[in-house]
């Protein structure tokens, strides 16, 4: 097969264990903290040598042993794991992704990595989750480490570990070192009083805790802490999900490395939005924007080498590439590794972060939201934990507006605009379920006062009824070439989303699911290109954070009952005389997943949430002249935040 190899043991000459090198373990290691230290109030009780035989009874004895035949061959070298079909190309060694969760169950990867000891090995005690409630961080909590059961005191097994070990960092066929370790996501070892760490392949085997150079810890008693009695491995999130080459037969990109420099201050405050065409400006997987194909990573707390990748927004596609003051973006993520991450968005190093996806599971998700642009045209993309690829498509752009003489409020006043805020309104309810890969174009131009003609776009909200099986279902472009906004449907109930679509009021449906799914549209506002007295959209340079339940910001607690609550929006952020609000919405679910409602002139089904997961939506809703919006869910126990994007008036 083309690009492919077949791997077995002995490439190369890797250093043997007992050709450690002795060095220091920082005290930021995963390893050395991963196995809490013993205790030792009393010191372990010494054993008295035996007393020595006279010389000749041991040499009697030595003649008589001379004289026997060999009974005993000489221990033969222990296996390796057969040989297995591997790509070319390697995985880049893993970075450090130390415990964030408690998630002990055992991940897809780890599981094929114990199955693979002990079909190679034989069977043998192996550890993998840990509770919750044990001290210290370790990757056991996350499912991802393994401890296996073999002894540095016993000859046979000694042999078993120390073959595995070799086999794991020898280099490959083509010279590159520790192939097997980075083709499983191996993220460090702890054996034999040794440490190796993949983000320091380098430093190669260093001490353990102290176990190399503390004479106290020679006693069997410490045998657990110094990894004398079991090989302790953990694997990077990628490795655990069984993402990396050795199961997958593609080698996992390195990071994403971010290029510093970027602006610290944003362009200023923006105005009205202006869809267009959808361009994309960020591609992890193919490379686009970037030197090379990569994968984002979450961040070390203690690397500060890496961070945020920045993408440069302005003079894309229909993008300007001077006067842009915000981009709304939509943002879609997959092959995810860890459970539950969130990509996020910020304008600036410095800047609020805005989530914008929290991927369930590894399959394809994406939304879009509305951020203003740093004053160099870049914003920054990020992630909480794991790997992801990400790519990052820009669907519309604000102009910047001048700063107008001090007022209340955050922002400067803008005269006109281009931006309708209506109260939303079924604006299409398909008679007939969208079948399975159907594509379907509904005119929404004329409908529920949406002008006949002079529209450059439409924000709208899509509510899929539920399905007979689960399907992604959505909106696409034109060309039908990628999805503006797409969800998951449910067995038993309704999800929404919410789109913005350029174009004349045209809205291109598809069902990639294999069930018939029902779709509703509504429409919650509308973009021209006259400027327009009184519909005028002001974009704060710093989005603000109005509620959060889980903090007790805007509101004292998360759902305890079906009740909506009702809260005042204008103020210190929003000025009285708002026709409309942009609102970033973050949710996470209750006891049962659901929908987080939003109304004020109109109710809107602005959020769908599964249960005890995060979702996000950038939602344009009609204000009542009052200022008074209502929110609510029936799913007991979910907590949400709502941040102003932005105002209409």
């Amino acid at each position: 097969m083309s690009g492919l190899r077949t791997s077995c043991c002995g490439h190369g000459s890797g250093r043997g264990i007992s050709a450690a090198i002795v060095g220091t373990v920082r005290k930021d290691d995963a390893g050395p903290a991963d196995d809490p230290p013993m205790s030792f109030a009393t010191p372990p009780p010494t054993r008295r040598a035996p007393r020595a035989l006279p010389a000749p009874v041991l040499l009697a004895v030595a003649l008589v042993l001379s004289a026997l035949p060999v009974l005993v061959p000489a221990p033969a070298r222990a296996a390796v794991p057969a040989p297995r079909t591997v790509p070319e190309a390697i995985d880049a060694y893993a970075g450090y992704e130390g415990q964030t969760l408690c998630t002990p169950s055992t991940k897809p990867g780890t599981a094929k990595l114990v199955r693979l000891l002990l079909t190679t090995y034989g069977s043998a005690g192996i550890g993998v989750g840990r509770s919750c409630s044990s001290g210290g961080t370790s990757e056991h909590k996350e499912g991802r480490a393994i401890d296996w059961m073999v002894s540095h005191r016993v000859p046979a097994q000694r042999a078993k570990a120390e073959a595995f070990l070799h086999w794991l960092l020898a280099p490959g066929a083509d010279g590159q070192p520790a192939e097997m370790a980075r083709r499983l996501g191996v993220m460090y070892i702890g054996w034999n009083n040794h440490f190796w760490a993949s983000y320091r392949a380098a430093d190669g085997w260093t001490d353990l805790k102290g176990c190399t150079t503390d004479p106290a810890k020679k006693a069997s008693g410490y045998d657990t802490y110094c990894h004398r009695n079991h090989v302790h491995l953990s694997l990077s999130w990628d490795g655990a999900a069984g993402l990396t080459s050795y199961w997958s037969g593609s080698a996992i990109e390195p990071a994403c490395s971010a290029p510093w420099g970027a602006a610290s201050t944003t362009a200023g405050p923006a105005g009205d939005l202006v869809p267009v065409a959808a361009v994309r400006v960020h591609g992890t997987r193919g490379g686009t924007g970037l030197d090379s194909p990569c994968r984002l990573e979450a961040e070390p707390s203690w690397d500060t080498t890496r961070g945020d990748a920045v993408v440069r927004v302005t003079g894309v596609g229909d993008v300007p590439a001077e006067g842009v003051g915000a981009v709304a973006v939509r943002v879609n993520v997959g092959r995810t590794s860890a459970p539950g991450p969130t990509v996020s968005l910020r304008s600036t190093a410095s800047s609020p972060s805005i989530p914008v996806v929290t991927s369930p599971t590894s399959l394809s998700y994406g939304s879009t939201t509305v951020l203003p642009v740093a004053s160099d045209g870049t914003i920054r993309v990020g992630l909480d934990r794991g790997g992801a690829d990400v790519s990052l498509d820009v669907v519309g752009w604000a102009p910047v507006v001048p700063a107008a003489p001090p007022v209340t409020g955050p922002s400067a006043t803008v005269t006109s605009g281009t931006t309708h805020a209506v109260a939303a309104a079924v604006v299409y309810s398909g008679a007939d379920p969208l079948a399975p890969r159907e594509t379907r174009t509904v005119h929404l131009a004329g409908l529920g006062g949406l002008p006949a003609s002079g529209v450059t776009g439409v924000a709208v909200t899509l509510t899929v009824a539920p399905t007979a099986r689960p399907g992604l279902v959505g909106v696409v472009t034109d060309t039908g070439r990628a999805f503006l906004g797409s969800l998951r449907s449910s067995t038993t109930a309704p999800r929404s989303t919410q789109v913005i679509v350029p174009g004349s009021g045209d809205v291109v449906l598809r069902n990639l699911g294999a069930a018939p799914a029902q779709v509703t549209l509504r429409l919650d506002g509308w973009f021209d290109a006259t400027p327009t007295p009184g519909a005028a959209l002001t974009l704060l340079d710093t989005p603000a954070t109005v509620i959060d339940t889980a903090r007790h910001v805007g509101l004292p607690t998360g759902v305890l009952h079906a009740t909506s609550r009702v809260v005042t929006m204008t103020g210190d952020v929003v000025p009285a005389g708002a026709t409309g609000l942009l609102l970033a919405v973050d949710v996470h679910g209750g006891r049962t997943e659901g929908t987080l409602s939003l109304g004020s002139v109109r109710w809107m089904p602005a959020v769908s949430f599964g249960a005890r997961e995060w979702a996000h939506e950038t939602v344009l809703i009609a204000l009542r002249g009052n200022g008074r919006m209502a929110l609510g869910t029936a799913s007991i126990g979910s907590h949400f935040r709502v941040t102003v994007l932005g105002y209409t008036s």
